[in-house]
């Protein structure tokens, strides 16, 4: 019987339920199901809050903008295999600096916004397929990129101006284990694991 149900297993499809949910589900699913993609979303986002709102707040336009321009040049040109690298050294870089409690220039932090958001948009806009609207596709990919961002900054920035000892040692060793999945899926990818 395991022998018969082998022989006749068809072939993975990775996000497949989400490309069956149509163009928004599917943009909105694909980076919420890839380490690579919603980790550096979370870790901006606590970088964000570690700010405060005032200062990270333009992130919430910023980085969806950049997702859906890199988004929209990976139907131009979606052959950029090194891209996946960028995104997963990106956890490892935004959860080193939430760690570190680094107070960022806010031109500098929107500078890493938008490099990395154009990094991520292009990943995700390189799993388009014929069958799904690539205009839909990617108003779900800036609605999940808001939700998990601003999520993800308001609640930190919150949760910071509660002001007992332990919660910004909590967003710090959050940001520390990002960087150290980021840190590992890296060197697992450049071993080609």
């Amino acid at each position: 019987m395991a022998l018969g149900l082998t022989l006749s297993a068809n072939v993975a499809h990775a996000h497949v339920a989400s490309a069956q949910a149509g163009a928004f589900y599917a943009g909105l699913l694909h980076p919420l199901t890839a380490p690579e993609h919603v980790l550096p979303m979370v870790a901006l986002g606590l970088l964000a809050g570690q700010q405060g709102l005032n200062q990270g707040q333009g992130l919430l336009l910023v980085f969806p903008a950049a997702m859906a321009l890199g988004a929209s040049l990976a139907l131009l040109h979606p052959a950029l295999e090194w891209v996946s690298l960028l995104n997963i050294g990106s956890a490892a870089l935004f959860g080193g600096l939430v760690a570190a409690a680094w107070r960022a220039p806010a031109v500098l932090l929107y500078a890493l916004a938008l490099l990395f958001g154009m990094s991520h948009g292009y990943a995700n806009g390189a799993a388009i397929t014929p069958n799904l609207s690539p205009a839909v596709f990617i108003v779900g990919l800036v609605t999940a990129a808001l939700l998990v961002l601003g999520y993800s900054m308001a609640g930190t920035a919150y949760l910071l101006r509660l002001q007992p000892a332990w919660l910004p040692i909590a967003v710090r060793v959050a940001g520390s284990w990002i960087a150290a999945v980021g840190i590992l899926v890296f060197g697992m990818m450049v071993r080609g694991q």
